[in-house]
């Protein structure tokens, strides 16, 4: 037996494939073994000269550990549903046939052979369902449990789980006059490491509160003792190495290898990311203003955000009266984009007036102070000021 485990997929979608090779790297991280098509032909580009069934076959037979990456079209392929494209996934066909078999050779002692899902999949096959599955990117305590597997399966001993030990959360109470039920609750579990979006798009136009809620995720985050690296681009004058300038500046002393080599090397800052196990949070505010550098943009959509899904201890803010593209980009399954509106409601107004402005009440109604306002935050809170200090 080859001392290695070997990931067993379909090739469905390039989202899949990413999420694949994502746990893949995962486990290199912490020197397991892994065989993965896309790190062998990464080496080999001109695929293996056995050919990719026989290579297929080989790590399945071969390899003392194996990993089936759960998904409709791999199921498809382990009940040889009619259905299947003919031509399409024939490595996943030939690892399914051959996984079968080893089933029923071994009346279901089934030692070496584990699902993962990796989304959320249906319809597994009743021959599988026999053996405990794992979803390793739902929480630590998951991923931690795989990692256990594998290593007892390959014998590895003072193998350190890649998990990122989150802060426990601490009361709070933000100082917004609203945002409670949605933004807030988004920016306290990314801080807890309680969300799979560890990218939060706070999107809205002058006026609605980016700007605070980014100031109380500071305030925050301090309480929690978070290192944070935060990045203004208003102006639009930021070049990418006064971005990677200012990282080194906040964040150096936890980034060695990036800042031993003066803090301009992409590449190494995404090297001591991917080894931190402290978590940091990265804001990066008036994105409208970035969009103007397409140099920078480009840096920070294509090379900063990708990195998230590797780098676990990553939690990024992207605020903005314009936020990146995400429906389109390569990180989307980590964003979650909440668009700012304007706070309309009365009551929500009411508790942060009293705590600015006792005087107000005295003074002024609240009710028209709203409707001339339309809601906006800003202008909400100078006819509040400009009332109560008459």
């Amino acid at each position: 037996m080859l001392n290695q485990v070997f990931i067993s997929y379909r090739h469905e979608s390039p989202e899949h494939a990413r999420a694949v090779r994502r746990l893949g790297e995962l486990l290199k991280q912490i020197n397991i073994p892994v065989e993965l098509d896309q790190f062998f032909q990464d080496e080999h580009p001109g695929g293996p000269d056995i050919g990719w069934p026989k290579w297929c076959e080989d790590n399945a037979n071969k390899s003392a550990c194996v990993l089936i990456i759960a998904s409709q079209g791999w199921f498809a392929a382990y009940d040889k549903d009619e259905t299947t494209q003919p031509g399409k996934g024939l490595g996943a066909a030939t690892e399914a046939d051959l996984f079968r078999q080893e089933f029923w050779n071994e009346r279901g002692n089934n030692a070496r052979i584990r699902l993962a899902f990796l989304h959320n999949v249906t319809n597994v096959p009743v021959r599988l369902q026999t053996w405990h599955s794992f979803r390793p990117f739902d929480t630590n305590a998951e991923l931690d449990l795989l990692i256990r597997w594998i290593a007892g399966c390959l014998g590895l001993h003072n193998i350190e789980p890649p998990t990122v030990r989150w802060p426990e959360p601490v009361t709070f109470q933000p100082d917004l006059a609203n945002r409670i039920k949605k933004e807030w609750p988004a920016v306290a579990d990314l801080l807890a490491g309680r969300s799979h979006k560890r990218i939060l798009l706070l999107e809205g136009a002058r006026g609605l509160g980016k700007s605070e809620i980014v100031r109380q995720a500071i305030i925050y985050a301090k309480k929690l003792e978070l290192p944070i690296a935060r990045v203004d681009f208003k102006g639009g004058k930021l070049s990418t190495e006064d971005v990677l300038g200012r990282i080194d500046l906040e964040l150096g002393v936890h980034l060695p290898n990036f800042s031993r080599e003066g803090g301009i090397k992409t590449h190494l800052l995404c090297k001591d990311l991917r080894a931190l196990r402290r978590p940091v949070l990265f804001i990066f505010d008036s994105y409208e203003d970035a969009d103007v550098n397409k140099t920078v943009t480009d840096w920070l959509n294509q090379q900063f955000l990708t990195e998230v899904e590797t780098a676990l201890s990553l939690a990024v803010i992207v605020a903005g009266q314009k936020v990146p593209d995400f429906p389109n980009a390569l990180w989307r399954d980590l964003a979650l984009h909440l668009p700012l509106e304007p706070i309309t409601e009365l009551e929500h107004w009411e508790g942060w007036v009293l705590r600015h402005y006792p005087s107000f009440k005295e003074k002024g109604d609240l009710l028209t102070a709203l409707k001339l306002s339309h809601g906006n935050p800003s202008v909400m809170a100078n006819f509040c000021a400009a009332i109560a200090n008459s």
